[in-house]
């Protein structure tokens, strides 16, 4: 009885030993996913490709390699955040934001900051910054003069503003090195040219009503290469300079660079009233005499320092 399943045995054992020799695998090895070469190694049967290939998807560039989606090079690299778009003057340095663009004066002091909006912008000085001139209309006119690193800020507050046409006029002589004051003649308005105790290099002009619709916008920075006649800086109302509705203030903003960025300067300034009786009011210093030869004071004004009135300089003739 033995016999028969003994002959059994040794027939499976010597056919396991023949499939052995023979190199052929069990069947299930074929389909299991760990263990077929074309699964794990090619990375295109079953689940290779996404997780197993290290050459196709990993270390090739196209989905997370350095070179082509997250690299230095090309998408977090210079181009992006490093120093050629985030460092260069193209978009943070100095020349797009810096102090060549916004007109700033490194020869000026820090000063005080104005915001003008054509309501009360005399109230914007500080009370140290504003002065009484002399030859006034009324006891409330005032003339406040400041500065910050970028812009000179001047207004003027008069009843003579009541009248659109009645300008003011602010002279300067601008540069670092002032030498000897030398007597001038201004610039010409309503057939009254004024006596200047200096050599102006710049005029600031305003009137309430800058374009009476037939000459062109007046208001502006004037210089005398062209007989005070031509602007070489337009002033917008609203941008530049403001006329209050109370009809008695006006006030600008001027940039340095428009000024030649000096570290001093020398201002007279007067308002045209245009009257037979009254042709300059609102004189500034109180003793400038532009309707006597020699035009009278000035101020010399060290734009290095504070920009209080208490640190200028007046000299009298």
């Amino acid at each position: 009885m033995l016999a028969p399943v003994m002959r059994a045995l040794l027939l499976s054992l010597l056919l396991s030993l023949l499939l052995a020799t023979s190199g052929c695998a069990p069947e299930g090895a074929r389909d299991g996913d760990a263990g077929s070469p074309r699964d794990s190694s090619t990375g295109r049967r079953d689940g290779g490709s996404d997780a197993g290939s290290s050459a196709e998807d990993a270390s090739t560039g196209d989905d997370a390699g350095a070179d082509d989606d997250a690299g230095a090079d090309l998408d977090a690299g210079p181009d992006d955040g490093g120093a050629l778009d985030g460092a260069v003057p193209d978009d943070g340095g100095a020349t797009d934001g810096g102090s060549a663009d916004a007109g700033a004066c490194a020869a000026a002091s820090t000063g005080h900051t104005l915001v003008f909006d054509g309501t009360d912008d005399l109230g914007e000085y500080a009370a140290t910054e504003i002065l009484t001139p002399g030859a006034v209309l009324e006891d409330w006119e005032r003339f406040g003069l400041t500065w910050d690193s970028d812009y000179l800020y001047v207004a003027m507050v008069s009843r003579g503003f009541e009248d659109a046409y009645e300008p003011v006029h602010v002279y300067l002589e601008a540069g670092d090195t002032l030498g000897a004051a030398s007597p001038s003649t201004g610039k010409e308005y309503d057939a009254l040219t004024p006596e200047l105790p200096f050599t102006p290099t710049h005029s600031i002009a305003m009137r309430r009503v800058s374009d009476s619709g037939t000459g062109g916008p007046y208001n502006g920075v004037y210089t005398p290469a062209s007989s005070w006649g031509d602007r070489v800086l337009g002033l917008d109302e609203g941008s530049d300079y403001w006329a209050a509705a109370d009809m008695h203030t006006l006030a600008a903003r001027i940039p340095w660079d428009a000024l030649g960025c000096p570290s001093t300067l020398r201002l007279t300034a007067h308002v045209v009233h245009a009257d037979t009786d009254h042709e300059w009011k609102d004189v500034v210093p109180a003793a400038a005499t532009p309707w006597a030869a020699g035009g009278g004071a000035y101020y010399e004004i060290d734009l290095t320092a504070d920009p209080a009135v208490s640190g200028w300089t007046e000299h009298t003739p």
